[in-house]
């Protein structure tokens, strides 16, 4: 145990902790309402084209082109310039005020995956400015902008300024989500960690079911992103109340600054706290265990060239040997494929041709076992066991609609939300699997790369469901299934990580990875390789 995690646990846990804890969970219901709540904004809506009044001599008229016969007698083909759309679900849908259908059509897809495009670019960046300038000042920068932009969404007049505003919605995502959840994690004690590390994300399925009943209730997309938006202003309170991490001030070096916030978080706690004197002391060992070379030059980076030549350093680490390439490249796939159809099911609802409401609230039942069923399975079963069965699992049942005649909407809803299940429990093993993979060297850059990775996914989901739904609803669902076959196979390649001690370098990783091929050779092998190895020596 750190030095750090005994003076937490001198502070123990009340009003200082729950503050931070409470904040970040009511921060976990709103971010949902905008990451995935764009399903309800820039759906399919069944259309015809409005035919101008002045052509009179229309022959045949399709979604998006019609034939007319000129003068001449020559029949010519037009394009449609405006059209009529069904408000039997949506009364007003970006889709339908601004048209975005035929040509336009890419721009639904292109407004979902811009926030996640935006959050590919902000995961990084928010790391290097966090370990700069500290986490409540990201998290004061992030969730003001993110509270600005989202409750300025509702009132923008134009496609441009929408889709501009989503983009910087996605680059504020990472900043206002992991600075909140760093320092909770930071405040946290360590008896509490996992507890609150799994609970503090809870809201976000309970998020996802209150949204299908707010899209239900509120149809037309002004008003369902003002009602979504407003409630971010009361988290803005709370910013007032929570402190800088005592942990990144006293490897910062800014000792007094620390010895306020943990004075002040004793008088909330009612606790005691040691003398000045021997709390200093105590931050100089801190600062000393925890601020090695490596940390120091990253923490200190001045200019975003440094941040550059740190990002091209942390990629060619994870590729410098083979096992930790492998490795590496196995994470990713299994990173994209998760992002991929983790949100390809969460914004696909319209086109599985099931009720998008009920399908969002009962999207969001299915997560909620995805982090509660999983802690037994991966104590009893083991990492990957689990998680091959999460993947074979989401497989099946996504493929099935491949083979079964067309036309039963409830085995759609059904397989889909099973998918869902299983691959919000693969989620939660894998970012489990690869922090116990990693070794220590190159933990924080391997995960933060294969967050970027699932960003990959989380990108390309609402093209290819766009793409793929034209042919039918199983069509997207398909395809996720053959993605999840893909996973399962690569994890079986991964090394089971239950009761394994983790790696702190990569030598140390390519070395125990010798020694277990070694102790899987046939006998011959290992007896000819102890008599070379005792001759050597």
């Amino acid at each position: 145990m750190s030095k750090f995690d005994e003076l937490l646990i001198l502070l123990g846990t009340g009003k200082w902790n729950m503050v931070v804890f409470f904040a970040a969970g009511y921060w976990m219901t709103l971010v949902p309402c905008h990451s995935v709540g764009g399903a309800f904004l820039t759906p399919e809506v069944h259309h015809t084209c409005r035919l101008p009044p002045e052509e009179t001599n229309v022959s045949e008229a399709s979604q998006c082109k019609y034939n007319v016969t000129t003068s001449l007698g020559i029949y010519e083909e037009r394009p449609c310039t405006r059209w009529d759309f069904d408000n039997t679900t949506y009364t007003n849908t970006l889709t339908s005020e601004f048209q975005l259908v035929c040509e336009y059509r890419f721009l639904r897809p292109a407004f979902k995956s811009l926030y996640f495009f935006g959050a590919f670019f902000g995961a990084p960046l928010n790391g290097w400015l966090s370990d700069r300038y500290g986490r409540k000042t990201m998290l004061v920068i992030g969730t003001i902008t993110y509270t600005i932009l989202t409750n300025a969404l509702s009132w923008l007049p134009n496609v441009s300024a929408i889709l501009l505003a989503r983009f910087c919605m996605g680059l504020m995502h990472p900043t206002s989500i992991h600075s909140i959840f760093s320092l909770a994690m930071e405040i946290c004690v360590p008896r509490y960690r996992s507890v609150v590390g799994i609970l503090v994300f809870l809201p976000w399925a309970l998020s996802i079911i209150a949204l299908g009943g707010v899209g239900y209730l509120l149809r037309d997309w002004r008003w369902f992103m003002f009602t979504v938006s407003l409630p971010s202003v009361l988290s803005l309170p709370s910013l007032w109340f929570i402190d800088e991490s005592p942990r990144w001030l006293i490897v910062q070096g800014r000792h007094q600054e620390a010895l306020r916030v943990l004075r002040r978080a004793a008088k909330w706690n009612k606790v005691k706290l040691p003398r000045d004197e021997e709390l200093l002391k105590v931050m100089k060992d801190i600062q000393k265990e925890q601020g090695d070379e490596r940390h120091q030059g990253r923490a200190n980076s001045s200019t975003f060239a440094d941040l550059l030549r740190g990002v091209a350093n942390e990629l060619i680490i994870l590729f410098r040997t083979r096992r930790i390439r492998t490795l590496t490249l196995y994470l990713y796939v299994n990173h994209v494929v998760a992002g991929l159809v983790y949100y390809g099911l969460s914004l696909g609802g319209d086109k599985f041709g099931v009720d998008p409401f009920v399908y969002m609230s009962l999207s969001g039942v299915m997560e909620l076992p995805g982090g509660t069923l999983t802690i037994p399975m991966v104590d009893k079963m083991g990492r990957r066991p689990s998680n091959v069965i999460c993947f074979f699992v989401t497989a099946a049942v996504l493929l099935v609609l491949g083979v079964i005649p067309a036309g039963i909407d409830w085995l759609v809803t059904t397989m889909a939300l099973l998918g869902k299940l299983t691959i919000a429990a693969a989620y939660q093993i894998l970012s489990l699997q690869a922090t116990e993979l990693f070794p220590t060297e190159v933990r924080v850059r391997g995960l933060g790369t294969c967050s970027m990775m699932s960003k990959v996914g989380s990108i390309s989901a609402p093209f290819l469901v766009e793409a793929l739904g034209t042919i039918g609803s199983w069509a997207p669902l398909v395809l996720f299934g053959a993605a999840g076959f893909v996973a399962g196979v690569v994890t079986l390649r991964l090394q089971e990580t239950r009761g394994v001690l983790m790696q702190d370098t990569v030598a140390g990783l390519e070395a125990a990875h010798k020694t277990v091929k070694e102790k899987s050779a046939p006998l011959a092998q290992q007896e000819q390789y102890l008599e070379e190895k005792e001759t050597l020596t």
